[in-house]
């Protein structure tokens, strides 16, 4: 039995992104489709694209947030008062 190695948040998010750019490209293809013909025929409907969108800006904010957790990159800001 081969076991793989556990994928790590980053690659999951990575993962994840690739799945919803390939979700993305088969909706903008074609949006509703047959298999089978005449009366027989089942109709499938894909997912709506602006879930998919919004799944798209969510993980890609998230590999954003990962990698600058990985490289230990802390953003600074600067409070004046007033």
């Amino acid at each position: 039995m081969t076991t793989t190695p556990e994928l790590t948040p980053l690659e999951q998010a990575r993962q994840r992104l690739a799945n919803y750019l390939q979700a993305e490209t088969r909706i903008l293809q074609s949006q509703e489709y047959a298999v089978g013909q005449g009366g027989t025929a089942r109709r499938n409907r894909r997912a709506d694209l602006e879930q998919v969108q919004a799944g798209i800006k969510a993980t890609q904010a998230e590999i954003a947030t990962l990698q600058a957790a990985q490289s230990g990159a802390r953003r600074v800001t600067y409070l004046r008062p007033r």
